[in-house]
Formats: C-alpha cells, structure tokens, sequence
C-alpha cells in the first residue's frame, strides 16, 4: 500500500531506486537487513571511509592556508586514518602505499585549485534535508556532500570521492546515476546553509585508487556552467516523476527491470 512506502531516502539511495526498486522495497518496507558474516573482512567501503576521514581532516587542519608540506600532512592524516582503523596487519601494509601516492595526488589537485583563485566557503561532509517541492506528501531527499566550494562568482563546485566506480558523463545525462545533480538541486534550494545557495558551476568527481594512477579528476558535463545548472533542474524533475510513479498503488517494485542499465 502507498502509505507503507518511504517517504524519506537518502540521495546515495536514488540510482538504487531506479536500477533496482526491489531493492528499496526490500530495506524500507520489509526492513530486511543482512546479517554480518561469522568472519569480517575489510572491503572497499572501508578504504573509501579511510579516504573520506584523512581528506576530511586535512581540509580542517588547513584552514585558509597551504602549507609546502601539504602533502606530507595529508600522508599522516591517511596513516593515521589507516591506523585508526583496526585493519590486519597484512591489508594495512597493502594500503599503506595506495594511500600515500593519493596524498600526494590530492594535494596537487588542492595546490592547483587554489592557484585557479581563492574559494571564500570551502565546507566537507556537509549534510542537508530537502523536503520536495511539487509532490503530493512530502518527501524528504537527505544528503551529505563530500565538498562543496562557493567560487568567486558566487557559484558552487561540488565534489565527490570515489575510490570504485565511477559514472560516466552519459549515466548522469541519462538521470541512471543522480547524485552529484540532486545535490546540486539541494544546494540551489538551500538545504545545505545559506553561505552554500546557489547555482552550481561544477560537478566533479575525484576519482582515488592509489594504483598505477593513483587519481583522476572526472568533471562532468565538461565542465559547462550552463549546462550543469540545467542538468541539476532535470534531476529534480525527474525525482519528482519518479516519487509521482511510485505514489500509484499499481506500481511494484520490480527487481532490475533494466537489467542492460544494471
């Protein structure tokens, strides 16, 4: 029945919806949770959380400056993000050099930006709850940015880190993988303070392996102001077609029913 569904997903949770609706049904309706294997190893979401924690507390120790160090510092704050974490002794020594030569991609990457001009706001893990406009019941969008910077104009970048996939330029057009643009619409409409409103110039994502290529910076819709604003509009639109849909008691949640797109 329609008042057993969500009304409340976080934006993480949306390409879900879309590529795998049973999925949702089966977290918020049956409220199915998997249980922990009897034996827990470290996978990927854990080093993505060691790479959010250590850019997270470098950004904070830095301030308004950009020390020569920086990279340095960003390679303690990985160690000490690593050691925090509990890993065995075998999967830390595998990351320990992944990380390092991330640090030192990241802190160009930070030297560079900066070069390009100042950014009066610069806020990480910023969080925020949209409630949807032109829906029938409300419907509470929630989100946590991994960065968001007010440039000079008074425009917005956001940032994203990823340390798996990433989607490409044609996923996010095609509405399959809506983050980065729902956040844009969250910034727009205020939801993520009133010193981060605003139209957003920038979408990019920080794509960090440590590997041979340790990162690469994704900047989608090439990187055209215009069209970036345009794109976060239709992903508000679209949201709102799709809570519309799924507020018809003859929707199901079907299980990948496009599997091609999965």
């Amino acid at each position: 029945p329609v008042e057993a569904r969500p009304r409340r997903l976080r934006v993480t949770e949306i390409e879900t919806w879309l590529r795998d609706p049973y999925a949702i049904y089966a977290r918020h309706i049956l409220r199915l949770r998997a249980l922990d294997p009897l034996e827990q190893s470290a996978d990927a979401a854990d080093y993505g959380s060691i790479v959010h924690a250590a850019i997270a507390a470098f950004l904070a120790r830095l301030g308004t400056r950009y020390p020569r160090d920086a990279a340095a510092l960003l390679q303690q704050e990985m160690a000490a993000a690593l050691d925090t974490a509990g890993l065995r002794p075998a999967l830390a020594a595998w990351w320990r050099p992944r990380l390092a030569r991330i640090a030192d991609w990241v802190a160009e990457q930070e030297r560079l930006r900066r070069l390009a001009g100042p950014k009066p706001v610069v806020r990480w893990e910023v969080s925020g709850e949209w409630t949807l406009p032109g829906v029938g019941r409300p419907f509470q969008l929630r989100g946590r940015a991994d960065r968001i910077e007010r440039n000079p104009d008074g425009t917005l970048s956001i940032l994203d880190y990823k340390t798996g996939v990433v989607p490409n330029s044609a996923q996010v057009q095609d509405g399959l993988s809506p983050q980065l643009p729902l956040e844009a619409a969250m910034a727009a409409a205020g939801v993520f303070g009133a010193d981060l409103q605003g139209d957003t110039a920038e979408l990019t994502y920080w794509h960090l392996t440590g590997g041979y290529v340790p990162g690469e910076e994704h900047r989608l819709f090439k990187a055209d102001p215009t069209e970036t604003a345009a794109q976060a509009g239709e992903a508000e639109r679209k949201l709102c077609a799709l809570v519309a849909a799924f507020d018809d008691p003859n929707r199901a949640y079907l299980s990948q029913p496009h599997p091609g797109d999965a």
